[in-house]
């Protein structure tokens, strides 16, 4: 079941990105860092040619993303604010949930035992958990995708935002968790490697997605795949035209 279901996702998002990888009156194709552009024409097309900045590797062309030129820190650092909010958020959750759903035994979280539990997670290795397959299957893979558009929708690097999304990944579950259950095996495995995977997908599909401005179904897939584009630069135009000159 779990399987079939990252299969259908993939699908899904692959579709979208193929779809919309091009806008409807603009084609571009990358060749050795230059761009080739083809217009259509009611006679005959035409090939232009023209230089544009190929600083990372986000292809977003023409969509302007929050901080896309600034320095990574300043990415880092609001990525991470958006983060520890989501995480507070979770872990009261979690607390509010029931102990079937949390595995969290809320009888014993007095202060001692939190900081118990905390000192055991860097004396001990870590554990597979017992958590639902869509807590471990799902929701991880989900997380991971939302560290990794914390600041893969400010137009940092797929390595940048690869290496935020693990460092997330191992603070969520020695930091945020560690006070109340022993960090998971699959949790470490799963939360960054699909995050990467799964949040990529999503980043170029909002990316090809809003290249003509978002439709209202557009909007609220956006919504569900990747929130942190949404909190990082909303729905409004960002586009500039580019200046080309003929062969």
């Amino acid at each position: 079941m779990v399987f079939r279901l990252y299969i259908v996702i993939f699908l899904f998002l692959s579709a979208e990105v193929q779809a919309k990888i091009l806008p409807r009156e603009l084609r571009m194709w990358e060749l050795a860092g230059n761009y080739k552009v083809f217009q259509k024409n009611d006679e005959n097309p035409k090939f232009k040619s023209c230089n544009l900045p190929a600083k990372d590797d986000s292809f977003a062309g023409t969509i302007h993303l929050r901080n896309e030129n600034a320095k990574f820190v300043t990415k880092a650092f609001r990525g991470s604010l958006f983060i520890f909010g989501f995480e507070f958020c979770s872990s009261a959750i979690l607390f509010i949930i029931p102990e079937s759903v949390s595995n969290w035994n809320k009888s014993n979280l007095t202060l001692q035992e939190c900081l118990n539990n905390f000192k055991r997670a860097y004396t001990e290795p870590p554990v597979i958990d017992k958590d639902f397959w869509y807590i471990n299957y799902v929701g991880h893979p989900y997380q991971g995708a939302y560290f990794y558009n914390a600041v893969r929708s400010q137009n940092a690097t797929v390595l940048e935002s690869s290496l935020f999304c693990l460092g997330h990944s191992m603070l969520w579950e020695y930091f945020s968790e560690a006070f109340y259950e022993q960090p998971s095996m699959q949790d470490l495995i799963v939360t960054p490697i699909t995050g990467v995977i799964f949040g990529e997908l999503a980043h170029r599909a909002t990316l090809n997605m809003g290249r003509n401005g978002f439709t209202l179904g557009e909007k609220v897939l956006t919504i569900l795949i990747n929130p942190m584009y949404v909190l990082n630069n909303g729905f409004k135009p960002k586009t500039v035209k580019r200046k080309s000159t003929d062969l």
